[in-house]
């Protein structure tokens, strides 16, 4: 499904290109279709363990009625494209301005149905968003025709050190070529970005969607698109990521970090805000079962008629008030309301058989930002006050500016281990409050060694952070509960999002003091 417009010469590869080692580029993925014999579309790039990075115009080829056709899968591992490790795709996510006609905004996410298992042949590339000028060493690779005017793809990848070229050399030139050979065709330096070898040297047929990569940092900021003639001294021409920036993190903290819940969670799912990662031995994370009535003012979020599905964590504040963290309330909140089927559930250690209230309306913040992650606070107000007793009592909310070292207690009934099952009773961590430069440096650096290039970043004036040690923190299914103070039992912060849990990163809650006027006027 390459644009590579038709040409006559011989001698062309990816192109002029030599084969590659094994591991030497770990992110390359093979988008391929097909059950009994698999046929080649596109390379692709891997970003995280759930997003493929492509061209837009390679999903054209797999994409059915509604989702990419059954048969489409991505394949990581191998330096053959017909050998690696498949997944299915989920679905996929194209760029809204995509013109097929003139071959603009051509870039598209594929979501994976499960994570891709990293190792030493298979890791996620890091995007630059910096602007990219002339004379860029780059480093481009791809499973492409390695003869011009046939269309055998080579068996195993290929790579073509390259260099970029400035924006009117590479207009001039493309525009020369489309009138040479009558092609409505032209290049938009905004969107796109042009590199150049030298004549028998360049990408061809097959190398759509493969990534083009800093040769100093290996830093990918373009994607395979469209070109003339291969290897005939005409520039390749490649999406220009950095013009995509707001759009790429968009689609990938929507999509991955929410899970892809379509459209809603399974019983077994949640609708946290924690980073996908692989199997480790961590729990609310390294918590406790919770001793019955120890935490009566916890509050379980779930809908379902016929079976039941948990949300979320919420605090009881008032006897009609539920505080609780606005992405929760988004995942239930459908063109007219919340869905009949939502409920909040007391008085129980076992999420599941608590005394259900129904909701009468919901409130979130109107700064709540589900692409940042910001002012992630909101309400849900039960239709009838809920009956208190030893069991189901109300927090106190204190609106005292938390600093670092404040000693705290979070009970949820978020995931018993990374990856695992929910935790069906109630578990309970003490923890502590790290100062906010302190909590920065630690997310910055977090977002780097966990591969999560595109985690949003911690705002101190909005979130309190917290940590205790490796093995000890907050997962999905936490979203939400309370984090309280251990001296007194004052609620300050709500559960928000994280990394991967209990790798040594700290968990982040909205900071509770930030909201005092906005929460005291909603309160009922």
């Amino acid at each position: 499904m390459s644009i590579f417009f038709d040409h006559t010469d011989a001698n062309a590869r990816i192109i002029g290109g030599t084969e590659v080692a094994a591991g030497t580029h770990p992110h390359m993925v093979a988008l391929i279709v097909g059950v009994s014999v698999k046929n080649f579309i596109c390379g692709g790039s891997l970003l995280t363990q759930r997003t493929v990075l492509t061209a837009a115009h390679c999903v054209d080829n797999v994409y059915g009625i509604n989702w990419v056709i059954r048969s489409a899968r991505v394949a990581v591992g191998s330096t053959r494209w017909d050998s690696g490790t498949d997944y299915s795709i989920l679905r996929n996510v194209t760029h809204p301005d995509y013109n097929r006609c003139i071959v603009k905004n051509d870039i598209s996410v594929l979501i994976t149905a499960t994570n891709v298992v990293l190792n030493s042949l298979v890791q996620p590339v890091a995007l630059t968003y910096e602007h990219i000028d002339a004379g860029v060493p780059s480093i481009v690779a791809g499973w492409g025709v390695t003869k011009a005017g046939e269309y055998t793809m080579s068996e195993v990848l290929i790579e073509l050190p390259t260099t970029t070229i400035g924006n009117k050399d590479c207009v001039s030139r493309v525009s020369e070529a489309a009138i040479q050979k009558g092609y409505l065709v032209y290049v938009d330096p905004s969107l796109e970005i042009c590199t150049f070898h030298s004549p028998g040297f360049g990408v061809c047929s097959g190398d759509s969607g493969s990534a083009l990569r800093r040769a100093d940092n290996g830093k990918q900021f373009g994607i395979a698109s469209w070109g003339f003639l291969c290897a005939l001294g005409h520039p390749d021409v490649f999406v220009r990521i950095s013009a995509y920036e707001s759009w790429l993190k968009t689609v990938i903290i929507k999509k991955l970090f929410c899970q892809l819940l379509i459209p809603f969670p399974t019983s077994e799912d949640d609708m946290s805000i924690f980073f996908e990662h692989t199997d480790v031995n961590a729990r609310v994370v390294g918590g406790t079962q919770a001793a019955v009535g120890s935490h009566p003012h916890m509050v379980a979020l779930s809908f379902g008629a016929d079976v039941k599905s948990f949300l979320c964590g919420a605090s009881l504040i008032t006897q009609r008030t539920v505080l609780t963290a606005a992405h929760c309330i988004d995942v239930v909140h459908g063109e007219n309301g919340l869905i009949d089927s939502f409920r909040v559930s007391v008085g129980s250690n076992q999420w599941n058989s608590g005394t259900e209230y129904t909701v009468a309306y919901n409130m979130t913040h109107p700064d709540y930002d589900f692409w940042t992650i910001k002012h992630d606070i909101g309400i849900v107000v039960t239709s009838t006050n809920v009956v208190l007793n030893n069991l189901v009592q109300t927090v106190p909310v204190t609106y005292d500016y938390i600093g670092g070292g404040v000693a705290a207690i979070l009970a949820g009934w978020g995931r018993i281990r990374a990856g695992g099952s929910l935790s069906r009773e109630l578990l309970e961590l003490r923890t502590n409050t790290l100062d906010g430069a302190d909590c920065m440096i630690r997310a910055a650096r977090a977002s780097i060694t966990l591969n999560m290039a595109y985690a949003p970043g911690v705002d101190p004036h909005v979130e309190v952070c917290a940590f205790h040690s490796a093995g000890f923190g907050a997962c999905n299914g936490d979203s939400g509960s309370a984090l309280r103070r251990a001296d007194n039992g004052h609620q300050f912060g709500i559960v928000s999002w994280g990394f991967p849990c209990a790798l040594g990163a700290p968990d982040m809650y909205v900071r509770i003091s930030s909201y005092q006027i906005w929460l005291r006027s909603v309160i009922v």
